[in-house]
């Protein structure tokens, strides 16, 4: 009989274990990241461009499940050029372009940003004001952790300060590979053609290879650094060669192989073509 009601309790207690809702239990190994618990490994799931590095799985659920969570319409701005940083934007889902603006209304994308990124995450570590404008180019939502919370968890939590360096070494990274891959190719059409690969998605339909969001012929030029022209004319050339198309701003690429050589061989037969437009946009 004594066994019946031990066998009675321990029944009772896992169908009440099952009433509970579920809960992520992660074994901290010391220290916080944004407030939350840090563990270990806290893979960084390396970007891919225009993408850079983005926080762990564990981060970004409990994120994106807080009360600090909020949804930004297109077109807001995080901070802008110049402003003083009063905290970094984590991406939960969506997109944010990062640019930076002449004083003659000249614009340049330095890139596209998804969930996983922590915006302004270097001038708020320094204090210097922003030197680039970052700008929400579809909904997204984001978590804003003030300054002062940043700063006093790099202070005293060796983790995070080692978790934040790894953020800012990789946004870097991406921005010196850029730089080397983009805007230092020999012609405008080798520009292009490197753009147009790295906003490929993985994903192919028909042997078709899409890009990953809608991209205007407009942010194009502001990517690579060239006329809006200049764009126009190199698409329509690549489209007569039959190596892509586009209706509006969705592009579809027919021929990948041709754009990866067009990407190589600044010199090949293809870019002869446009040369002498390459000679007088490229930067």
């Amino acid at each position: 009989m004594t066994q019946n009601i031990r066998t009675r309790k321990r029944e009772a207690t896992v169908a009440n274990e099952k009433k509970k809702p579920e809960v992520l239990n992660a074994p901290s190994t010391g220290g916080t990241l944004f407030g939350l618990p840090i563990v270990e490994p806290l893979r960084h799931r390396r970007g891919q461009y225009p993408y850079p590095a983005r926080l762990s799985e564990y981060h970004m659920r409990h994120l994106g499940a807080s009360k600090t969570a909020k949804l930004y319409r297109k077109g807001t701005r995080f901070f802008e050029e110049g402003a003083r940083p009063d905290g970094v934007v984590v991406i939960v889902n969506g997109l944010a372009k990062l640019s930076v603006n002449s004083a003659q209304g000249r614009a340049i994308v330095l890139g596209f940003f998804g969930a996983g990124t922590v915006m302004g995450l270097a001038a708020t570590i320094l204090g210097y004001t922003h030197v680039s404008t970052a700008e929400t180019v579809e909904a997204t939502t984001a978590v804003f952790v003030p300054r002062r919370k940043l700063l006093e968890e790099l202070r005293t939590q060796p983790l995070a300060a080692w978790h934040a360096a790894q953020l800012v070494s990789e946004h870097n990274y991406f921005l010196m590979a850029k730089t080397a891959n983009v805007d230092l190719s020999e012609s405008a059409e080798q520009k292009i053609a490197r753009c147009l690969l790295g906003l490929l998605s993985h994903d192919s339909q028909n042997g078709q290879a899409l890009l990953k969001q809608n991209f205007s012929q407009e942010t194009i030029a502001q990517m690579v650094g060239v006329s809006r022209e200049t764009v126009s004319r190199l698409l329509s050339h690549l489209r007569r060669e039959g190596v892509l198309d586009w209706k509006r701003s969705d592009f579809t690429i027919f021929n990948r192989g041709a754009l990866e050589e067009l990407a190589d061989s600044p010199d090949s037969p293809r870019n002869l073509a446009a040369a002498e437009v390459a000679e007088g946009c490229s930067v």
